[in-house]
């Protein structure tokens, strides 16, 4: 055991030797962030229900296992020679937002709420926001719509959404609207998003630039190449951090001759120091801590930890939320009860956050009271993000939209600029017409010179999708598409193609597998994944398998039009669709396409390929 993260102790857990046994560990789910209990091992009993030591796994290799220890006593020997973990349930991040929504309510209930969760609440209507003159950029690259939304954000008196489609530059118009704040109008700003990655991302791209920045976590859940800037490293390498990791260094020390000391006498002495050190330590730590954040300009951290006791009682003169149209809104308000201007910036056209918790009917929510807050409905569920109420709410007033993108070719972003952004979408000319072909050593083919290919199963008459009954949410899989992605990787390697500029997205995890059976031996490299796991990225050629192909017309949730409109804004240069367009356009089964929830956007999807897309039929190639 030593000294670790915040005064806490770190324990090392690795295998116990025998002459039989290897000193890895054998496969477990165990990983970086995961709160795990620790008991003693004992031979034939189960763990019990109730461990009585906690921790977060730090790090985690091949033969070790190093943990945080939650509390403050030491591990009985007993314990550190034979013991056994095992994965809690987190439920901190439910707590946080429940005591948030508390403080809320009774803000409500007194009359007490601030200007700014009044207009959140549609008790008040938003500010114009102020003009902003003679402005001096940071980053002279910006595109007009870019530097608008910088402009509106910096004279919103309480509320602006930045409205960022795929491509569009969002993070880059963020990180000027940081930096004017936070440096030209010195203002004290709070950075928040839904996830750790979300947020590292700003920090990485933050940290280039001469500014005081403290991310505010659990070191363990933060990217190594961010580590530098957390609240932890800060506070240990600051001049005034150096009394504190003098008595880290002392605790250790005292803990090593707690290990060698034989009488019993003894060791409770040097136990007591120990007591004596860690008040002494967290008392010190505390006062760095305060220094550290009120002397920052910027302060990050996951909306989550927003709720945390290191950001307790801290006020901000702006809260900015990205992600915000992936975040649940109870978990925005950790954030913003702390500020007294927000900027939300996302895409509700892109996937919401997940929720499992089945939607709620409208009549069962309406006819428990009749009376509500002016501004609020009802009639909705978890699933319904504050940035999608806010524009339902205040109407598009409050929100700036980016429309130059960066990353597609002008045909694979035309159908989604037209059914979602209202047709605004430019491609910047950089991207608007390069394809594969422009690429080093790629040869010219009737793939590498066409932006959007469609290789269509409908030409066989038949249905070809089968459902995984191993599983327990019944996933599907078609074999037919996945020869059909196979055929179609293999002539993109054939034309130049390395393997990672190539991937290969699904929305169903059974098809995931089964691609990855027949794909990853022969080419390791090409990503393969869901489309819900490949929201946020990008590659030079994507092939998507839609899967549904049925004699009923069933489409499943590729009805969600916010997931098909992540599928088909991941390509640069090549978008290839493999699906059965009878199926999908509801030519098939008794009702037709009118009994879908997706306002017929599937349908006019497949139209569209079929008017647009270089269109093969499936048994020409297999």
């Amino acid at each position: 055991m030593r000294t670790g993260l915040g005064g806490k102790s770190l324990i090392d857990l690795e295998l116990g030797l025998t002459n039989k046994q290897a000193t890895t560990f054998p496969t477990h789910k165990f990983s970086t962030g995961d709160i795990v209990g620790i008991d003693e091992y004992k031979k034939d009993k189960p763990p019990k229900l109730q461990q009585t030591f906690s921790g977060v796994i730090v790090r985690v290799s091949d033969t070790k296992i190093t943990v945080a220890l939650s509390q403050e006593e030491d591990l009985p020997p007993e314990v550190q020679e034979r013991c056994q973990i095992v994965k809690l349930a987190n439920n901190v991040t439910y707590e946080r937002m429940l005591k948030s929504l508390e403080r809320l309510r009774l803000g409500v209930q007194n009359d007490t709420s601030s200007p700014l969760t009044r207009v959140l609440f549609g008790q008040a209507t938003p500010l114009p926001p102020l003009p902003v003159d003679d402005m001096t950029w940071f980053d002279t690259t910006l595109n007009e719509s870019q530097k608008e939304a910088v402009r509106f954000a910096l004279g919103s008196q309480d509320i602006a959404l930045i409205h960022g489609p795929p491509g569009t530059g969002k993070t880059y118009t963020l990180v000027e609207i940081i930096r004017q704040l936070a440096v030209r109008q010195n203002k004290k700003v709070l950075v928040c998003g839904p996830s750790n990655i979300s947020v590292d991302n700003l920090v990485e791209r933050l940290a280039h630039h001469r500014m005081k920045l403290v991310r505010v976590g659990h070191p363990a859940r933060i990217l190594p190449s961010v580590l530098d800037h957390s609240l932890d490293i800060i506070t240990r390498t600051c001049d005034s951090g150096q009394i504190v990791a003098d008595l880290r260094k002392e605790m250790d020390d005292t803990m090593n001759k707690i290990g060698k000391a034989r009488k019993r006498a003894d060791r409770h002495a040097l136990y007591t120091h120990i007591r004596d050190l860690r008040k002494d330590f967290r008392t010190r730590e505390r006062k760095v801590i305060e220094e550290v954040i009120q002397g920052a300009q910027v302060v990050i951290s996951t909306l989550n930890g927003c709720g945390s006791r290191t950001m307790m009682k801290r006020e901000f003169d702006v809260v900015i939320i990205d992600e915000a149209a992936q975040a649940l809104e109870a978990e925005c308000w950790l954030a913003l009860q702390k500020g007294k201007r927000a900027i939300l910036a996302g895409d509700h056209q892109q996937l919401p956050p997940t929720v499992k918790t089945p939607a709620i009917a409208a009549k069962s929510l309406t006819s428990k009271s009749n009376k509500q807050p002016k501004g609020l409905s009802l009639n909705t569920d978890l699933t319904v993000t504050l940035f999608d109420r806010l524009l339902r709410l205040h109407g598009t007033s409050i929100k700036r939209l980016l429309q130059v993108q960066y990353r597609m070719h002008e045909r694979i972003m035309a159908f989604s600029s037209k059914e979602l952004y209202d047709n605004q979408l430019v491609a910047d000319a950089s991207v608007a017409h390069r394809l594969l072909l422009d690429l080093p050593d790629v040869a010219s083919s009737d793939r590498t010179d066409v932006p959007v290919i469609m290789l269509d199963t409908s030409d066989t008459g038949l249905g070809h999708e089968i459902t995984d009954t191993d599983d327990e949410d019944q996933s599907k899989a078609n074999e037919r598409e996945v020869s059909l992605a196979v055929v179609h990787v293999e002539a993109l390697l054939a034309d130049g193609l390395l393997e990672d500029q190539i991937g290969i997205i699904t929305p169903y995890a059974a098809q995931v597998s089964r691609l990855i059976r027949d794909i990853r031996p022969r080419w390791p490299a090409i990503e393969i994944g869901t489309v819900d796991g490949f929201q946020g990225r990008e590659k030079e050629a994507i092939l998507i398998s839609l899967v549904r192909s049925n004699d009923d017309g069933q489409v499943g949730f590729l009805q969600e039009k916010r997931r098909l409109n992540v599928a088909m804004t991941r390509a640069r240069r090549h978008l290839c669709v493999i699906c059965d367009s009878e199926t999908l356009a509801g030519n098939k089964g008794g009702q037709g396409a009118g009994h879908r929830t997706d306002g017929g956007f599937l349908k006019r999807w497949m139209t569209w390929l079929c008017d647009e897309a270089d269109l093969r039929f499936s048994e020409e190639l297999v």
